[in-house]
């Protein structure tokens, strides 16, 4: 019988080790916080049937690229992101298109002109509109865009896309 009793405490004995050793933290101190530097951004680059759509998240704006034939983006981004798009945590601060939404572009400025008052667009509702309306015009050079509304621009244009 005695055999058995000195099998079990070598058992226990082995099954403390793994214990012990996450106790003794294997020598590795702990350190404070390291800076890295600004949050991760994205940048969509879209194929020629895409329409690329800016969207808030988690970390500020996030692009989304709905394939398919381009469509006016405008529409796309006042109706907030689809289904699949607000399971992945994506959302507008955008309020419900009232009237014509309107784009042009003119020598460096993109002018997007809204049927409501744009004094109210928070920060980033503005730049959901200057990133989107960015995205759908050529890059050749550097771009501002002008928010007009029925009360006047916003109060931060010209906007440039921060994203």
């Amino acid at each position: 019988m005695r055999p058995v009793i000195a099998g079990a405490r070598a058992v226990a004995a082995l099954a403390l080790v793994p214990a012990g050793l996450l106790a003794a933290g294997c020598g590795i101190q702990s350190t404070d916080v390291i800076a890295v530097g600004d949050p991760a951004s994205a940048q969509a680059m879209p194929g020629d049937n895409a329409t690329v759509l800016y969207f808030t998240g988690p970390d500020g704006l996030m692009p989304v690229v709905r394939e398919g034939a381009p469509k006016p983006p405008l529409p796309l981004l006042f109706a907030g992101p689809d289904q699949d798009e607000r399971a992945a945590g994506l959302g507008t601060e955008l309020p419900p298109a009232q009237g014509a939404l309107k784009m042009s572009v003119s020598g460096s400025t993109v002018t997007v002109v809204l049927g409501q008052d744009v004094s109210r667009l928070t920060p980033l509702a503005q730049r959901q509109i200057a990133c989107t309306a960015l995205q759908a015009v050529v890059k050749d050079r550097e771009r501002r865009v002008m928010i007009n509304g029925t009360g006047g621009p916003s109060s931060l244009s010209p906007l440039a896309c921060p994203a």
